[in-house]
């Protein structure tokens, strides 16, 4: 009998869900607005992703859901100062990233230029965000580039 019950608690453990969250950097905007230098805080989304792909449209799409209410998920309309002309979230544009060597290419339809190319308080937070969580997952990382309807940008308006 006393074996049954070991078993019982074996088997709901077992069948219990393990949840994993996966770390990710997103801004804190008191910090942002102290001037404090390291602004971007480390956190968890809810989800376990494997390829650095699916971690960077997670963070795109799963960011709000982060446990620190404090900090801001960028990628979406009503958190960019342009809402009103900014009518998609983010990873809408998002085509995937391309990794060669030590360098990672976000690539974006030009609809992401509202976001990417927006005041650059908003290009801190949201590129912050996405090169942090970047660097996190892949150490080896040493450039981050963002390529926009085929073309790699490397001059932003401010």
């Amino acid at each position: 009998m006393r074996h049954r019950h070991l078993i019982w608690i074996f088997i709901v453990v077992m069948a219990t869900p393990v949840c994993a969250d996966t770390k990710i950097m997103l801004p804190d905007p008191k910090k942002f607005a102290d001037n404090e230098k390291h602004f971007l805080v480390q956190t968890t989304m809810p989800g376990e992703f494997k390829s650095l792909d699916a971690v960077v449209l997670a963070l795109m799409t799963l960011s709000p859901q982060a446990p620190n209410k404090n900090l801001t998920a960028p990628f979406f309309p009503e958190t960019t100062a342009g809402g009103a002309e900014t009518k998609e979230p983010l990873y809408r544009s998002f085509r995937g990233l391309r990794k060669k060597g030590k360098t990672v290419t976000l690539r974006f339809s030009g609809d992401a230029m509202n976001y990417l190319n927006s005041a650059i308080s908003m290009q801190d937070f949201i590129k912050g965000a996405l090169e942090e969580t970047i660097k996190l997952h892949a150490s080896d990382c040493k450039t981050i580039q963002y390529e926009v309807d085929g073309k790699v940008v490397e001059d932003w308006d401010a």
